[in-house]
């Protein structure tokens, strides 16, 4: 049941940022009879995306009211996706202020109990629908909270491996082949690691992550053959040998075989754009800018896998609010027209974010977009692998108390079994209601 209490934890830790590629030209606006202001419809669109990614949107939004005169979106940068949410959530809770017809959000599944959103399916799945098997899976499930889906996937990326092909020469390994599993990691990470200077310290590390360590985390949990939560979302699972096992090899990374530096996540980007790290664990929303502010040449790669290969998407969402029927319908006119295959794919050659079709790779623009930009192919490839993690109660409880059990471990002050368990513990116990 919907409370009024404070926007819940879940929401908060569920706000993935992306990042803004190179820029490039925005659509070309199609010309369309002008009608009269009282066959306008208008609805009012909140979004998120800022700098270059906001520029591609706003200019998205203006090929559609040029191509549907009867009904003109008002695109409004509303802060990050934390921000979106505190909005949304007072409004909600307020009931004078109406939300608006259309929202960007991260977490957006979770407002699906205040009884305020409308299950996309009814749009999906209506007579102006679309067809959601030609959709990959993991999206619907990203978007699903109790067992509907809320939201329509939009802007989203999974971890993938960037490397430093220069380093790789150096150590005297080969650039055009990065470690495929755990063991081949480690490896590598051992010949990248180095001292550079002989005064005992290490100067270069062979591997790291950016600070979304509850992320990466998940994705080792579920290669090795763990899950997150059980099927009926009333127990964390990530006590379970499978995942003790992958934050032991986490740990391994910083004290067993020294390639990792422990706790050092917030400055890991800057590091690997330094020159001072070999291989990164990051977003594929981070693509373009990489290639874009690294000196050196940029490799990328799938997730090494163990047991099985897993990317978890992380991401935001569209959201359409309860109102009148014609702006309901008018609003996923709107949504339907934003996530259309041409238009999804034009979103991501432009932001550096996912495609979410299956067929995106055969689409003749994105062949003529690979030929300039090969390494975004090994990100779309890894969609075979992907896979949405639940959107549960306490899913932002959990991905806090995840990235404490790293740090702990990282620093030596927890075994894995400890600090999993000790994580387990406070979830659970919130999602008993304890």
């Amino acid at each position: 049941m919907f409370r009024k209490s404070a926007i819940p934890l879940a929401i908060l830790a569920l706000l993935v940022a992306g990042c803004a590629p190179t820029p490039t030209p925005a659509p070309t606006p199609t010309s369309a009879p002008a009608p009269t202001p009282a066959e306008v419809l208008k609805l009012e669109f909140w979004h998120a995306m800022g700098g270059h990614n906001g520029e591609v949107l706003e200019d998205m939004v203006a090929k559609f009211n040029q191509e549907h005169p009867h009904i003109q979106v008002e695109a409004t940068f509303q802060g990050k996706y934390a921000e979106i949410a505190e909005k949304i959530w007072t409004a909600i809770q307020a009931g004078a202020v109406p939300p608006p017809d259309v929202a960007q959000m991260g977490g957006a599944p979770m407002f699906g109990e205040t009884g305020a959103l409308v299950p996309i399916t009814d749009f999906t799945d209506g007579p102006n629908g679309i067809d959601r098997t030609k959709i990959y899976d993991a999206f619907w499930a990203y978007n699903t909270a109790g067992g509907r889906i809320w939201s329509m996937p939009f802007n989203n990326s999974m971890p993938i491996l960037y490397y430093n092909k220069d380093l790789f020469k150096a150590a005297g390994l080969d650039p055009e082949k990065p470690p495929r599993t755990w063991d081949e990691l480690v490896e590598a990470a051992k010949a990248l690691t180095k001292d550079t200077d002989g005064d005992g310290q290490i100067d270069q590390w062979g591997f790291n992550t950016t600070s979304s360590t509850h992320w990466y985390l998940s994705a080792m949990i579920l290669q090795n053959g763990g899950r997150i939560i059980n099927d009926d979302e009333t127990r964390v699972l990530y006590d379970s040998p499978e995942a003790v096992e992958a934050l032991q090899f986490w740990g391994d990374l910083v004290n067993k075989y020294k390639v990792m530096p422990p706790a050092q996540h917030k400055g890991a980007k800057n590091d690997f754009l330094a020159g001072k790290v070999g291989m990164l664990m990051r977003s594929s929303a981070g693509l373009f800018s990489t290639l874009e502010q690294a000196s050196f040449e940029v490799g990328v790669a799938m997730l090494p896998a163990k047991k099985a290969r897993v990317a978890p998407i992380g991401g935001a969402s569209l959201v359409i609010f309860k109102g009148e029927e014609e702006r309901m319908n008018a609003a996923w006119e709107f949504v339907k027209w934003l996530t259309s295959p041409e238009n999804s794919n034009y979103w991501a050659m432009h932001t550096g974010y996912i495609p979410i079709y299956k067929d995106a790779l055969q689409a003749p623009e994105m062949q003529e977009f690979l030929k300039d930009n090969p390494l975004y192919k090994t990100v779309v490839e890894q969609l075979e692998y992907s896979y949405g993690i639940p959107v549960f109660s306490e899913l932002g409880t959990s991905d806090t108390e995840l990235r404490k059990a790293v740090e702990k471990v990282e620093l030596g002050k927890a075994t894995p079994e400890e600090a999993l368990a000790e994580a387990a513990r406070v979830v659970n116990e919130a999602l008993s209601g304890k």
